[in-house]
């Protein structure tokens, strides 16, 4: 996906696939206490992130690498904390927080019917449908 203000090419889509798998997983990897394969995913979304944040991506008028820094940044660093203390509790709260901030640069990117869920039977994937 072309940036809509500037010359290069950011792999826009590609970027949000890879939130997405990843948080899927490590949700997965979480719940299941298996912290050595939820460190690996917490590490994947942080290299996301930093590549993301160091692309200044504008996208539809929003400097979507600007969200990425205020938005979800912090809280996938939380969830990385929950999984070094190993502590299954605060990991689903700190979760939660990364999940909400994916659904906040949603709204604020105006695309507020891309809603991400925590990862449940219903659904293959992780997003309300």
């Amino acid at each position: 996906m072309e940036s809509s203000e500037g010359d290069s090419e950011y792999p826009l889509l590609e970027t949000m696939g890879y939130y997405q798998r990843f948080s899927q997983k490590l949700w997965l990897a979480g719940k299941n206490e298996n912290w050595e394969l939820a460190e690996f995913y917490a590490h994947e979304l942080q290299e996301v992130t930093e590549e993301l944040i160091g692309s200044d991506v504008m996208h539809d008028g929003k400097n979507l690498s600007d969200l990425a820094e205020q938005i979800f940044e912090m809280n996938v660093k939380k969830v990385d904390g929950a999984i070094n203390k190993r502590d299954g509790i605060l990991f689903r709260e700190n979760y939660e927080l990364m999940i909400g901030s994916c659904n906040v640069c949603h709204t604020t990117t105006n695309h507020p019917f891309l809603k991400i869920i925590i990862p449940d039977n219903s659904s293959p994937f992780n997003q309300q449908f």
